[in-house]
């Protein structure tokens, strides 16, 4: 009758523990993959904008960009004002994935993983650009424009930057099968994982960056796509789930970042000039 008793109570617990996780991990994806990417995009535009005012080039710097005035820079520091941007992105990416790979089990895993992501995604990204027709189009395009690379080396390097950022996805959804609740299963973890954030959080992005040019919106809404991928590798990996309360629930700090992460976006928004 007492082991009974016991086993009961012992069940209604896991039960109560279950379900308290499913209400509490559930949103912590999101929000951290919207400040994770709010982040990469402020050093990304930042190193634009402080790379410009060294070189003397007027500038107002948006949260989807830095317009560079169309009278000053020569070519060459045009591509390096426009270079220097996603390479201070996929710096930012590798020192956040050096940290991730030591923070095993601690609660800011999963957000060194999307920093990680998205630093070294946006250089990807912006490898794809290489075959852009224009000046104002695409980090990279300046770039190849300025080193005058024939269209057949331009494609290559879109085509390369095409299949690293499929890559990159394809290995983060591996990763995050691992960060995803113990005892779930691969077609849950996925929707909560994978595709709730990258939907959701690519969308409130979008939507704090307003106003934009139509073609950016759609664009960076586009950009979700690539999460594709990492569905794909959340579903072929063959970690074990083993994420806890502690690494999957939100806290106040994550909430702080989002609000902070936001309100940058927003003041951006404005455009900020140095003429």
């Amino acid at each position: 009758m007492g082991e009974g008793v016991i086993g009961d109570q012992v069940v209604r617990v896991v039960s109560e523990s279950h379900a308290r996780e499913q209400t509490t991990w559930f949103f912590r994806p999101t929000i951290l993959l919207v400040t994770a990417y709010i982040i990469i995009s402020v050093i990304h535009e930042s190193a634009h904008a402080l790379t410009a005012f060294a070189l003397d080039v007027p500038f107002t710097l948006f949260p989807y960009g830095v317009n560079l005035a169309r009278d000053r820079g020569t070519l060459m520091e045009r591509a390096a004002i426009a270079v220097v941007g996603p390479l201070c992105a996929l710096l930012a990416g590798l020192i956040c994935w050096f940290f991730y790979r030591r923070a095993r089990g601690s609660p800011s895993e999963l957000m060194l993983l999307y920093l990680a992501m998205f630093g070294v995604g946006t250089f990807f990204g912006n490898l794809m650009s290489a075959a852009s027709g224009g000046d104002l189009v695409g980090d990279f395009s300046r770039a190849a424009l300025a080193l005058r690379l024939p269209m057949s080396a331009r494609y290559a390097v879109s085509l390369a930057g095409f299949l690293l950022l499929c890559g990159l996805n394809f290995m983060a959804g591996w990763e995050l099968r691992r960060l995803s609740p113990a005892g779930s299963n691969k077609l849950r973890a996925m929707i909560v994982m994978v595709v709730l954030p990258a939907v959701t959080g690519t969308s409130i992005v979008t939507l704090a960056s307003l106003p934009m040019p139509p073609a950016l919106a759609f664009g960076r809404l586009a950009e979700a796509l690539f999460w594709v991928c990492g569905a794909v590798g959340l579903l072929m990996s063959r970690r074990t789930p083993s994420g806890s309360s502690q690494t999957l629930q939100l806290s106040w700090a994550d909430a702080a970042a989002f609000a902070v992460a936001l309100i940058a976006v927003r003041f951006m928004a404005v455009g900020i000039a140095f003429q």
